[in-house]
């Protein structure tokens, strides 16, 4: 897979019914079962094929984040975001960046009492 995949669509649908298309089965996979808040569970299936990961970010009807792997691969970071196209469409970017396996983990300052600390974060190598 390439460092990031992007597409833009328009399609002839309200972001909420957009928002339904993508969180449910059918449009990401045969089946697809979501826990649409952070932290939670991503489970996508077509036949045979399974990915699972967890949700990151999930604001309806405006965006989804989340990762996912299929068993043995690395995962990657897929983001959904919906924005209105005039009276009865909606623009749906998807944007897909690199596996995990090619992130960097670095020191981040967290700051708390008693000052900053160091934590682990990821960025792009």
């Amino acid at each position: 897979m390439s460092d990031r995949i992007e597409r833009e669509l328009i399609l002839p649908a309200t972001p909420e019914e957009v928002w339904d298309a993508v969180t449910t089965d059918g449009w990401l996979a045969d089946d697809v079962e979501l826990t649409l808040e952070p932290g939670g569970d991503a489970r996508f299936a077509c036949g045979d094929s399974v990915k699972t990961g967890w949700v990151e970010d999930a604001r309806a009807p405006e965006r989804l984040t989340f990762w996912w792997a299929a068993d043995g691969e690395a995962a990657s970071r897929v983001e959904l975001t919906l924005d209105p196209y005039g009276d009865d469409a909606t623009t749906l970017k998807v944007v897909e960046t690199r596996p995990l396996d090619v992130l960097d983990l670095v020191g981040m300052p967290l700051y708390g009492i008693g000052g900053p600390s160091y934590g682990p974060v990821l960025v792009a190598a």
